[in-house]
């Protein structure tokens, strides 16, 4: 592994409870940009490598927000590393599948556990040999993909005689599979299913979507003035007040002190108050999943991330373009019908449904770092990195 400080990747997938919020991420460290050329002595050195880089970067509040960090470990870690270098606040310290109950490692889980470290057992395979971990461990998880749907139930429920863990399902790819584990007594879940949602086709707009496509078909037109915008958004008290925090959140200390929407337009320009008010006035729906949101805030953020640094013209189109890609799984209809009466350029909407243009490639990246595909695009793995830092600073607004 070469000494640069960018030579480092990490990935991320939502974990979230039974009520769909979001419980926690897994970081997904890879030892280097380039992971298949990565070379380590031991598996425990490249996980505490690619952590320690990290976390020269960013803390993990910068990564997950207020959530846990999901990470999991080889079995050398727990020979080697008995005293981590990160706070236990947040961390949950998955031991993976291949670990050993032996009276070593057992011994290092207890010291895990006694500095207030949750435990994860990951991918877990019941076999009697492992009830130790289970009486240590706060989550099991199980993939059950690789269990025959009739016995997922009855595995829990028996894991739950042992101890009363939180069970974590993952790898629920679709929603069948979501409701069958939640049905069986899953506390958790990770997958697919959360990262984009299917999308039901034919469905009927509530009268809340309506109305969004409305304000978007307002707030989006290109031939709209800075004053039309201002009395657009000063209708809605919510969104103002949005409006003006999300700006102070990008305030510069150069820039003077603003109290009014004019005062924000004047500063920040037409186009990046149109896209902070397309991202806001999605988000004002309740009855999609939250994490569908953060999907579309960061590939617009990352989307105008590349654009910038490739110098591309237009910025904020690429920033646009990121937010509309999932307007089929906010409104519940197929793309190109989502988009039928939103008044973009059609060089985002050829991007958008045809994967056209520099619109369609910075997406086609997107979606690639989305499933952890991103191999030939580690060129921009930081720049994703800074993008989910700039999600988890405006989620909270």
């Amino acid at each position: 592994m070469s000494d640069s400080a960018t030579d480092f990747f990490v990935g991320r997938q939502p974990i979230v409870d039974r009520d769909e919020n979001i419980y926690g991420y897994e970081l997904l460290f890879r030892g280097g940009l380039n992971p298949n050329h990565a070379e380590f002595e031991s598996a425990s050195q490249a996980t505490a490598t690619v952590i320690c880089n990290a976390m020269m970067h960013m803390d993990f509040k910068e990564l997950v927000g207020n959530a846990r960090a999901f990470i999991n470990f080889p079995e050398e870690f727990f020979y080697e590393m008995k005293d981590p270098c990160f706070h236990h606040g947040q961390v949950v310290i998955e031991v993976l599948e291949t670990v050993e109950p032996n009276q070593e490692v057992i011994e290092s889980l207890h010291h895990l556990k006694d500095q207030g470290y949750m435990l994860a057992l990951d991918d877990f395979i019941f076999s009697k040999k492992y009830v130790p971990f289970i009486k240590m461990a706060d989550i099991v998880k199980f993939d059950v993909l690789v269990i025959d749907p009739e016995k997922i139930k009855p595995l829990f429920t028996k894991i739950k005689s042992i101890k009363n863990v939180t069970i974590l399902a993952e790898r629920v790819e679709n929603k069948e599979m979501y409701a069958l584990c939640k049905e069986a007594g899953a506390d958790l879940f990770q997958g697919y299913y959360f990262a984009k949602p299917e999308v039901v086709t034919g469905k009927k707009l509530s009268v809340a979507k309506i109305h969004l496509l409305e304000l978007l078909e307002k707030v989006v037109d290109d031939s709209l003035h800075l004053d039309d915008l201002e009395s657009i958004i000063e209708k809605d008290v919510g969104l103002s007040i949005k409006m003006l925090k999300l700006a102070k959140q990008y305030r510069t200390r150069t820039m003077p002190d603003f109290s009014s929407l004019k005062d924000v337009m004047m500063l920040f320009g037409l186009k990046r108050v149109q896209s902070w008010a397309t991202m806001i006035s999605m988000t004002a729906l309740d009855d999609v999943f939250p994490e569908v949101f953060n999907l579309a805030r960061l590939r617009a953020i990352f989307m105008r991330n590349i654009a910038q640094k490739e110098g591309l013209p237009g910025v904020d189109s690429f920033y646009l373009a990121g937010l509309f890609s999932m307007m089929d799984v906010i409104v519940g209809q197929h793309l190109e019908q989502a988009l039928e009466n939103v008044p973009l350029n059609e060089i985002i909407k050829g991007g958008l449904l045809n994967g056209e243009g520099e619109i369609g490639r910075l997406l086609e990246i997107a979606r690639s770092f989305e499933v952890n595909n991103a191999d030939e695009y580690q060129d921009f793995a930081l720049l994703y990195l800074d993008s989910i830092k700039e999600v988890n600073k405006i989620s909270s607004i």
